[in-house]
């Protein structure tokens, strides 16, 4: 790799830098997304503490789980998939991905706490949606060798196929749930 190369507007680049300034970083939205998950879980945590609910565990495990967890680790395996392939594709949809994520990461909560079984469809509607996103960019991608790296592209994969499928039991749940 030249020193040019390896450098992009004065500072390192990280591996796999393409000319849309996407590395193997996570997206900035997906971070940002998965911060404010983040301090949520942590609040919703500090608030159960104080007074016990029947959905306070729960709030704090999805906000961890879905909201911080998963939506770092998509964004970050979509980034990394991403610099290990060529440069020649177009971006994936990365507002559209974190905007449907966070939506329903508001959404199905939102609906578990005020008991409305809508908002939890909704929400888990917007996460599928948002995986399907994650899957059709995933599909684009074209690698130098035509394969994706083995174990990043199983891994991400894995977590597109386990998230889809909580979504659907959680979404099939609500409506076996006496609450809603």
């Amino acid at each position: 790799m030249s020193k040019q190369a390896a450098l992009h507007h004065g500072r390192p680049v990280a591996f796999g830098q393409d000319g849309e300034g996407l590395t193997g970083r996570t997206p900035r939205l997906f971070g940002v997304g998965a911060s404010l998950s983040l301090a949520a879980a942590v609040l919703a945590a500090a608030v159960r503490a104080i007074e016990p609910s029947a959905h306070g565990i729960w709030l704090v495990a999805y906000l961890f789980l879905v909201g911080f967890l998963a939506q770092l680790l998509l964004g970050r395996f979509q980034a990394m998939l991403r610099a290990a392939g060529s440069a020649r594709i177009e971006a994936p949809p990365i507002r559209a991905q974190a905007a449907l994520w966070n939506c329903g990461v508001v959404a199905v909560p939102l609906g578990v706490l005020v008991g409305a079984r809508l908002f939890v469809v909704l929400g888990s509607l917007a996460l599928l949606t948002s995986l399907a996103a994650f899957w059709q960019a995933y599909r684009s991608l074209r690698w130098e060798a035509g394969v994706p790296p083995r174990a990043l592209g199983l891994g991400y994969v894995s977590l597109i196929a386990f998230m889809a499928a909580s979504a659907l039991v959680g979404t099939a749940l609500v409506w076996d749930t006496p609450w809603l």
